[in-house]
């Protein structure tokens, strides 16, 4: 069954880049990388639109994600929220592991922000807000599980859906036990405002470019694809024979 869906607004943040002119120069460029390099320490965005109390709850993938929520232009109106990540907050993961092989205790407010759903929740607290919020883990297939939950629920009758993607660097523990040298290492947070339409279309892909695409799609290379009005389709990968497909003009 084909989705489709229309992007009205995007909001797009790393230590490299904040603005959509710079972002558009990226989309341009050979390199899909946001710019933040393995091992590298980055400071997190100020999110000064958050109030004190809950900014300093955030880590550094929830300040990431609060930081494209909470752009005045984006201007958050109770649409239903969605929140992707490969690993999530890892470094809060990791001292609670820690924290864990050094007594038998954890830190209630070091786990409650270690979810999935962490940023989330601060943000809808910040906008005292009571929208729906879904938190999806589907590891290197988020950008399928993402698009494919926002067109289900644009699907089932909402208006706009913002889908948010979000990853925070990796500390060198992570590297010390990675099987693989392809693991993502930018530091980055994406929002899509999405909602219903033929702009894109999510199509099942049986192509032989769909085949190819053993790598699952990143959230970088959704935010270039939409950010390139020449790029016709986005595999988003083999396991999912799923393809992201662009209205071709005049049509």
């Amino acid at each position: 069954m084909m989705s489709g869906i229309n992007l009205h607004r995007w909001s797009a943040w790393t230590p490299d880049r904040e603005t959509p002119e710079t972002w558009r120069d990226w989309a341009r460029g050979a390199s899909v990388n946001a710019g933040t390099g393995r091992g590298t320490e980055r400071e997190p965005p100020p999110v000064k639109a958050i109030p004190p109390l809950l900014r300093r709850r955030a880590g550094l993938l929830g300040r990431a994600m609060l930081q494209v929520l909470s752009r005045p232009e984006m201007a958050y109106a109770g649409e239903p929220l969605i929140f992707c990540s490969r690993l999530g907050e890892f470094s809060r993961v990791l001292a609670l592991q820690k924290e864990l092989a050094q007594s038998d205790t954890l830190s209630p407010q070091l786990f409650s922000m270690s979810v999935h759903n962490a940023a989330g929740g601060l943000f809808m607290m910040a906008q005292k807000a009571n929208a729906p919020l879904t938190a999806l883990s589907a590891g290197a297939e988020a950008v399928s599980a993402g698009l494919t939950e926002a067109a289900i629920q644009l699907a089932d009758g909402a208006e706009k859906i913002w889908l948010v993607y979000g990853e925070e660097p990796l500390p060198e523990a992570w590297w010390e036990l990675a099987a693989s040298s392809d693991e993502q290492t930018d530091y980055f947070a994406l929002l899509f405002e999405l909602g219903p339409g033929d702009e894109f279309t999510l199509v099942p892909d049986a192509s032989a470019e769909a085949a190819k695409a053993t790598l699952p799609a990143s959230p970088l290379e959704l935010l270039r694809f939409f950010l390139s009005p020449e790029a016709s389709s986005l595999p988003l990968s083999s396991r999912s024979h799923l393809s992201l497909q662009r209205k071709a003009a005049g049509a």
